[in-house]
């Protein structure tokens, strides 16, 4: 977002924050302990691009969707802006899952794909799924580890797309208390949600729907949509935001770095969702840079590639692994992830995007204006003889 640079600069931050913890699961790096405590495996980080979805997505279409055609050009640009990427990155994946076959690693098989028999059929069926963005709906390892795992997210923003032109008419009408009850609902039932799962289900089974079930996470991306439409009108109502804007960041950075070191809850995200929001919002309002670290444009530009490097990690880190970087090689392995991925952004993802974009375009028929006929004037011979001129019909 050129008008929001600092939204662009912390979706790296938070992509970065994900490959680490996916790095280290698989054994590339080694990873503080602590940081993978404070990050929880980079669950907290996914929240936060579901709030920052919403959010921009609010600040982008808010005006545009309510027109004609106007939900359409909106599903065809969300179409043209995930699917490249979520191809490329299956296209990653298939090195390393003809190695696994052909190798016959069960160990591997079973650790990153969830995979114990049926190894072909499984894996055509999570093929299938995780082009059609289903993965995050079924809750069977065998179906959404394979090939890219963390392309379940992909699954709830396509959820969340679907609802979004809907969502965003309907919450618009509503003043901002009932927005803010309706958070606050929707938070509160999320929790509900969680404790209910944790409660009945074995860990085989709630771990999956607490972690990525599409349900689970509508609370964040309704928040993102909520903080959208604040932001949106504190602007409108004029005034400077910028203290307003301070003010919040400094409570969400201090709520949510004092939550992921205490943990008072587990899963780490529900309690730091909320702060999320503020975070989003208030970084919105802010008028001018403050540290200035988010404005700077390389960071920025790393956000805008951020996408990429979120779904080609984890085929590169077990890539990496297969190749037998370990320890300090994997930082050689995060800093080529972060390469590929601004290349890919470049070369890949902005061009299909716009191309897409081009041919998904519904032409529209646009109809000549054809002005209304005036009669011909004739100059009369003399003022006493010049005709009554009729006056048009007015065309209301």
């Amino acid at each position: 977002m050129a008008t929001l640079p600092a939204l662009t600069s912390i979706r790296f931050l938070a992509a970065l924050t994900v490959v680490l913890c996916h790095f280290t699961e698989i054994g590339v790096l080694n990873g503080p302990e602590w940081f993978l405590q404070m990050a929880d495996g980079g669950r907290p980080a996914v929240s936060l691009f579901f709030v920052l979805s919403g959010f921009v997505l609010t600040f982008t279409y808010r005006d545009k969707i309510g027109l004609p055609g106007g939900a359409t050009a909106f599903y065809a640009a969300r179409f043209a802006r995930i699917y490249p990427v979520l191809v490329l990155s299956l296209l990653l994946s298939l090195p390393v899952t003809v190695w696994l076959l052909h190798t016959g690693d069960s160990e591997l098989l079973r650790e990153w794909y969830g995979l114990k028999g049926s190894y072909i059929a499984m894996l055509a069926v999570s093929l299938v799924a995780q082009l059609l963005a289903l993965t995050a709906w079924l809750p069977f390892s065998a179906l959404n580890q394979p090939w890219n795992g963390p392309a379940w997210s992909i699954s709830c923003e396509a959820f969340f797309y679907a609802l979004f032109p809907l969502l965003l008419r309907w919450l618009e009408k509503r003043g901002s208390g009932a927005l803010t009850l309706l958070c606050l609902a929707l938070w509160l039932l999320q929790g509900a949600w969680i404790a209910l799962l944790l409660a009945v289900l074995p860990p085989s089974r709630h771990g999956f729907l607490v972690a990525q079930f599409p349900l689970t996470h509508l609370f964040e991306f309704v928040l993102g949509v909520c903080a959208g439409i604040a932001y949106a009108r504190l602007r409108g109502a004029g005034g400077s935001r910028h203290t307003l804007g301070m003010g919040l960041v400094a409570v969400a950075v201090c709520a949510v770095g004092t939550l992921a070191v205490l943990r008072p809850l587990s899963p780490a995200f529900y309690l730091q969702a909320p702060f999320f929001g503020a975070l989003i919002l208030g970084l919105a309002l802010l008028e001018r840079p403050v540290a200035g670290v988010l404005h700077r444009r390389w960071l920025v530009s790393l956000g805008e590639a951020s996408f990429a490097l979120y779904l080609i990690h984890v085929p590169l880190a077990r890539m990496a692994y297969l190749a037998g970087w370990r320890q300090q090689a994997g930082w050689l392995a995060v800093a080529l992830a972060i390469l590929l991925s601004l290349a890919i952004y470049r070369y890949v993802e902005e061009p299909m995007r716009r191309q897409l974009r081009r041919r998904l375009a519904r032409p529209r028929l646009v109809l000549p204006v054809v002005p209304p006929a005036v009669p011909p004037v004739v100059p009369p011979a003399s003022a006493a003889q010049a005709p009554a001129v009729p006056v048009p019909a007015s065309n209301g």
